[in-house]
């Protein structure tokens, strides 16, 4: 199928026979009813190169860091969260992304489409349903691949997510460890971020 852009004025075949051309520019924008931009363009290109290329880049921009494209990868599988909840609560943290960056993270990681969600409901007549108050958090704490830090060095890192089960408000820290004292001053954090908080694991 020939790759013709819309609002082109020339054909395949008027290309090839400007680009083989010999007479002067000026005659040909007249015959052709073309600017003299066109004839050069055409010319340069040759004969054997008269369609129009894509305009869609090469390779698309990531706006995100490999560590950053990390963070959002371990949230989706600890949260297993839909793309809109996911964009809601990696935005007010990364505000340089937004869903359309989110889901070409996850589709470069194959994380596009949600594992099936694990519901709250009990077999029936086994148990109840369990409703969550607000500021009933679960904690958790996802290993990062290795990545390279401002000063070229590479080294595992590791993500701290405290859940608000209610709410789904979320509070997220990226630390060098996985050790007591890393832990305990994420929890003093979370305890700030969520002051209603009765954490669980």
């Amino acid at each position: 199928m020939l790759q013709i852009h819309p609002n082109a004025r020339t054909t395949p075949a008027v290309r090839a026979e400007i680009a083989r051309s010999s007479e002067p520019s000026g005659v040909l924008t007249r015959r052709f009813g073309v600017s003299s931009e066109t004839i050069r363009k055409w010319r340069k290109r040759g004969p054997e190169d008269c369609l129009d290329h894509s305009a869609r880049p090469h390779k698309l921009p990531w706006k995100a860091t490999d560590e950053e494209r990390a963070a959002v990868c371990a949230l989706r599988r600890s949260t297993n969260f839909a793309l809109d909840d996911l964009t809601l609560v990696v935005t007010p943290f990364l505000p340089h992304l937004n869903r359309d960056s989110v889901w070409r993270i996850l589709k470069a990681e194959g994380l596009n489409r949600r594992r099936p969600p694990v519901s709250d409901r009990p077999v029936r007549g086994k148990g109840t349903f369990r409703d969550y108050d607000l500021g009933f958090i679960h904690i958790d704490m996802e290993h990062l691949p290795k990545l390279q830090t401002a000063n070229g060095e590479r080294r595992k890192r590791y993500l701290y997510v405290a859940i608000d089960r209610r709410s789904r408000s979320v509070h997220l820290a990226v630390k060098d460890d996985e050790t007591e004292r890393s832990a305990i001053a994420f929890l003093r954090e979370a305890a700030k971020a969520f002051p209603s908080a009765s954490p669980t694991c």
